[in-house]
């Protein structure tokens, strides 16, 4: 005779168990299965909500700054923290569609601003793909100069611009 009990936040996991034990023992084994499903641990009551996943990263992202170097889609060492931090939020939330935006201060062309912002914005999707984290979900889209957070007429307004500003539902961001 076997018994077996516990929890789980499988709500198959019983059937699952007597499946086995059946294919193992035989059908004419006595088993007593008392496993009961608790929801605290079902994985998927536990993700975060699109909109917790979204709050996670902007707090993030105003704790630590994604930013690059001046004319270039080249993330800053200084940004590696924080993309760390992103790529751990992102592995818990691989189904919420999210729009990374790239922002430039105001020096050259705007044309050439919106271009570099955009590929500001694949750069951190690719930053982010090697972390592991999975992009399928991630869209990348530029900005350029339209969104200053700082004066574009000092060094420091403009480093304050040149960045990433946010992670939105895949829809355009309002800042």
């Amino acid at each position: 005779r076997l018994q077996i009990g516990g929890l789980s936040g499988d709500r198959a996991a019983g059937d699952r168990v007597a499946r086995i034990l059946a294919l193992r023992l035989g059908e004419d084994a006595r088993v007593d299965i008392a496993v009961r499903y608790d929801p605290s641990r079902d994985p998927e009551l536990l993700k975060p909500t699109p909109e917790e996943c979204i709050a996670r990263v902007q707090a993030i992202l105003e704790a630590g700054k994604i930013s690059f170097e001046p004319g270039s889609a080249t993330i800053t060492r200084e940004g590696a923290p924080t993309l760390d931090r992103i790529a751990e939020v992102l592995n818990d939330c691989p189904d919420v569609p999210m729009q990374v935006a790239g922002h430039t201060d105001s020096q050259g062309r705007a044309e050439m601003n919106l271009a570099l912002s955009e590929a500001r914005a694949q750069s951190v999707v690719m930053a982010l793909l090697d972390r592991r984290v999975l992009t399928g979900n991630l869209v990348a889209r530029g900005y350029g100069e339209t969104r200053p957070v700082a004066d574009n007429d000092t060094e420091d307004g403009r480093e304050a611009n040149r960045r990433i500003g946010s992670f939105d539902f895949g829809r355009p961001t309002v800042q």
